[in-house]
């Protein structure tokens, strides 16, 4: 595959749905997403159950050039997620979509797995694909040659270069070469101790741009059982 940059588009876009039991001002008319759907992105039966009884909708919505894509996200979900609180709602990130369980003082962008979900599905064919960058106009990654028998470790790295991908765009281009430490790892799982986790162990990775699936094609060029998890 040739290398070639990665498209840009003009603006990025936030959407979140707060669900709650009594109307907050007007409804907002929208297609709530199915159970099922919001099941397979990770939603838990017990936030299914508790939308059966919250109805109303208020939608949030909001639009952003690419260089604030990042922070509009962040502000956004946040204020969803204490209108929620306030109203004894649900938030429904309906970019991926799944209900979003996060207290609004724990966001961060840091954490990267706040923001992504891996499709269950692409497993079986011996990837990991995300879904969710895209709400930061960032094509969502594939991350190949996945052993099914150890893909947490993979995971692990998939969560520790969404974290760099999501601090380093725009500014940065992603397609080439690239590192990802345990400290990216730490990180991008939410690990409290993440900033005095040591950045000495890594694995490389190779990134292009496949135009045609329109995401970034991932392969490690290390063992991550070998450079990052080894005793």
């Amino acid at each position: 595959m040739t290398a070639r940059p990665v498209p840009r588009p003009a603006e990025a876009r936030a959407m979140y749905a707060v669900m709650t039991a009594e109307p907050v001002g007007t409804d907002d008319l929208i297609a709530v997403p199915s159970p099922d759907l919001l099941r397979r992105y990770g939603t838990s039966e017990a936030s299914l159950r508790q939308l059966d009884s919250r109805p109303h909708q208020t939608l949030f919505l909001r639009t952003a050039e690419l260089q604030d894509a990042a922070a509009t996200q962040l502000a956004v979900r946040v204020e969803a997620l204490r209108m929620a609180a306030e109203h004894d709602g649900l938030v429904i990130d309906l970019t991926i979509p799944r209900v979003v369980e996060d207290r609004p003082d724990a966001v961060s962008l840091a954490h990267a797995t706040q923001w992504y979900v891996v499709d269950p599905l692409a497993l079986t064919a011996g990837r990991l694909e995300t879904v969710g960058l895209a709400a930061f106009g960032l094509p969502e990654v594939a991350l190949e040659g996945v052993d099914s028998t150890t893909h947490p470790m993979f995971g692990a790295v998939l969560a520790g270069l969404a974290h760099r991908l999501i601090a380093e765009w725009p500014a940065n281009d992603p397609v080439g070469s690239a590192t990802v430490t345990l400290r990216d790892i730490a990180f991008g799982l939410g690990d409290p101790a993440a900033g005095t986790t040591p950045g000495d162990r890594s694995v490389d990775v190779a990134i292009e741009y496949d135009p045609a699936e329109q995401r970034l094609i991932v392969r490690l060029l290390g063992d991550p059982a070998e450079t990052l998890f080894a005793p």
